[in-house]
């Protein structure tokens, strides 16, 4: 059975792998945090990169840094001043590399200490019929191939980590919409309890304006607020008689009063609303907003799907809501890695209240919408938060309605969170680095640069989207 390698793990060719015997030692280093010489881990040990030198060290080393004040690179010495370890973005191709060569050490170690008990040959060959391994001497002797299914036990191996792989995205997934549910909930059971307060004093205050009324008037008004009171009552108990079935509006918060929020480790907070389309984390705010429930964003963040994360816009001109658009960016870019951290402001500025400052070619094939100017310099500014973004080369793909590309080049660092929105196709045309494209509201930039004038269009808010589905 053939199994694809995925790309960040496939080698180019046969030579990073044949000869040498230094490159062996080499990788290994490579897979260690060079502080602390534990090797990386998809947990507490996760390979952070450090954006403008490019150096990587595990998680718990960079937060003792951080405890010191500010985080200086060990190798280099560059400093990283205002910064959170997990805002940092994470090395995801020596952390693939570090898992993979985690199981297959442990598959060699078994391997090698798998002998047959009988003939002391290695047990290369799995007999579904027996459920059995077997060596090829068993073949010949109590596994017969004209009788007896018989595959490679290394076909086995990979037959089972492909189930295990299918039941994690499962379980993840799983969990995710359980987290909706519980988010909602929540909100509704925040709710009632403070509605339910409120009633009992409206009820207090209604039963001594009933006693202290004299006159047909008083009385008729107090009977009417009784009833109003009553019937906001039994809607709270309809709302305990439906069970636990859970159906999501349009949006759940069912009152402006309770709230749900993420905190993040450096204490800014984000608003958390379950809405049809799923967990809409908004972006983060400083931490005197009141709420009633904290959830940590680290926790919201492990269920966002790293190749695919998706964030949302949402578009005003003055005060007037044009609507919501959302964006699917490609996680393995750095500029994707970039917008994300920029939707929901974690590493500091934020796309929330940004004027969309130009249009190009427009009315012409390829007409772009341009945006991203969090430093407020009318589109001169935005200045990049990570190195090394993608430019170019690769990454280069003809001009379609939706993509959304950076703008600042490899030499234009202070441009680099700009970023533009295609409009319509031009197969004629290129975008250097297309990096998410707009899965839903497309519509709604179109009507934004019709609009007259177009200087008020804005970002009203922004954030990250985990889908319950």
């Amino acid at each position: 059975m053939a199994t694809a390698v995925p790309e960040s793990l496939a080698p180019a060719g046969d030579a990073p792998f044949s000869g040498g015997t230094n490159q062996a030692p080499a990788a290994e280093a490579a897979l260690t945090c060079g502080v602390c010489l534990t090797d990386f881990d998809a947990m507490f040990r996760r390979p952070l990169l450090l954006p403008r030198c490019g150096h990587t060290f595990c998680r718990l080393c960079i937060k003792d840094l951080a405890a010191r004040g500010d985080i200086i690179c060990p190798s280099c010495r560059q400093k990283y001043e205002n910064v959170e370890p997990d805002s940092l973005p994470v090395n995801f191709n020596i952390q693939c590399l570090a898992s993979s060569s985690k199981i297959h050490t442990a598959l060699q170690a078994e391997d090698s200490g798998s002998l047959c008990p009988e003939h002391r040959v290695r047990l290369s060959f799995w007999c579904s019929s027996c459920d059995a391994a077997a060596c090829g001497e068993c073949l010949f002797d109590h596994h017969p191939r004209n009788s007896h299914s018989v595959c490679r036990i290394q076909e086995v191996v990979t037959q089972v980590k492909e189930r295990a792989e299918r039941l994690s995205i499962a379980s993840c997934e799983e969990v995710v919409i359980r987290l909706g549910y519980s988010v909602t909930r929540t909100l509704r059971d925040l709710s009632d309890i403070q509605e339910a307060a409120h009633l009992l004093q409206e009820t207090t205050r209604i039963y001594r304006k009933a006693q202290s009324a004299n006159t047909l008037s008083s009385i008729t008004s107090v009977f009417e607020s009784a009833k109003t009171v009553r019937d906001r009552v039994w809607a709270l108990q309809d709302g305990i008689e439906e069970g636990n079935s859970v159906s999501i509006p349009d949006q759940v918060i069912l009152s402006s009063r309770p709230a749900v929020l993420a905190l993040s480790e450096g204490g800014g907070l984000a608003q958390v609303k379950v809405e049809k389309k799923g967990i809409h984390v908004y972006s983060l705010r400083p931490a005197s907003t009141a709420y009633s429930v904290a959830i940590k964003l680290t926790v919201l963040m492990s269920c966002v799907k790293k190749e695919s994360p998706m964030v949302f816009l949402d578009i005003k001109a003055g005060e007037r809501r044009l609507g919501r658009v959302y964006i699917t960016l490609v996680g393995k870019m750095k500029r994707s890695q970039q917008f994300q951290a920029l939707c929901l402001g974690t590493l500091g500025p934020c796309y929330r209240g940004t004027r969309f400052d130009g249009m190009s070619e427009k009315g012409q094939p390829g007409e772009y919408l341009r945006g991203g100017d969090y430093q407020g310099k009318g589109g001169l500014g935005g200045e990049a938060l990570m190195d090394n973004l993608e430019w170019g080369r690769e990454w280069s793909q003809p001009k379609t309605a939706g993509q959304v590309c950076g703008v600042g080049g490899e030499e234009q660092r202070k441009f680099g969170s700009l970023f533009a929105v295609c409009l319509r196709d031009n197969p004629d045309d290129v975008f250097k680095c297309p990096f998410g494209n707009v899965t839903e509201g497309l519509e709604v930039l179109q009507v934004a640069c019709r609009h007259e004038p177009f200087n008020v269009v804005h970002v009203g808010d922004c954030g990250l989207l985990i889908p319950l589905s």
